[in-house]
């Protein structure tokens, strides 16, 4: 077992880092040795997988549930993963079609043009989603929420206040991020209540009117990712400038 030193994490570490971190996206559940030995192309056996769990459990990325013996990713390990570990995954062409073909549905003056956006990334992302704009909140997929059994009853209470105040942060988030690139912030990284222990993605959107807003999506920590991330970009690059235009020109 290789000790961590100033957050270096050794290519084994970090494989079965991101190993534990994607099956527990996938699942929801507590991560064994046995689970990675057998469905993660490693190279080492259970013991060694364990001996590395520890020292990544003792460098606090990864950590036991009491009620089992196998571990979950922390937010740290949850950030290390997407800031070092993360492939980029790219949205498949059947994908990306049929949200071409929804988003040339929208008309950039109508007044449901946020809650639309909304109900797109929620079911695309089987997550909750926001959209902010100076004039229109929207807010859509809690339902996604309360049927996640991945999220604690209290995250998803959380989750659930966040929307009811959504118009107090409206102005703020939208000052904060309505210039920026899709984010991750996972965990303790939100600032919203004392409480918040949930994940949120979030991206600026500016559409060819000027007009700035925010679109995002919640989710317990174990959401994709990869997916999500590139989900909220592509549709950012669809809904901004050009892409927008196009739109535009072709609903017309």
């Amino acid at each position: 077992m290789d000790n961590i030193q100033n957050n270096e994490l050794t290519q084994r570490q970090a494989r079965i880092l991101a190993a534990i971190v994607k099956e527990n996206c996938d699942n929801g559940q507590p991560v064994a040795s046995q689970d990675l030995a057998e469905k993660y192309q490693i190279g080492v056996s259970p013991a060694t997988i364990r001996n590395e769990m520890a020292a990544l459990e003792n460098a606090g990325y990864i950590m036991q549930p009491h009620t089992s013996s196998g571990r979950v990713p922390t937010d740290k390990g949850f950030r290390y993963f997407v800031n070092q570990l993360m492939d980029k995954v790219k949205l498949s062409l059947k994908e990306q079609e049929l949200l071409k073909r929804e988003l040339l549905k929208l008309q950039i003056a109508h007044v449901e043009m946020g809650r639309r956006i909304a109900k797109l990334l929620a079911e695309h992302s089987e997550q909750a989603s926001f959209t902010l704009f100076p004039e229109e909140v929207s807010t859509i997929g809690l339902s996604n929420i309360l049927a996640n059994p991945a999220l604690p009853a209290e995250d998803a209470q959380e989750i659930a206040q966040f929307f009811d105040d959504i118009d107090q942060y409206a102005q703020t988030m939208i000052e904060q991020y309505s210039g920026e690139a899709p984010a991750a912030f996972i965990g303790k990284e939100l600032k919203l209540s004392k409480k918040s222990d949930y994940s949120m993605i979030v991206s600026g959107l500016t559409l060819p009117s000027g007009k700035k807003g925010v679109i995002g999506l919640i989710g317990p920590k174990s959401m994709k990712y990869e997916k999500n991330l590139s989900l909220m970009e592509y549709i950012s690059k669809l809904l901004g400038g050009a892409g927008m235009v196009l739109l535009i020109f072709l609903i017309r």
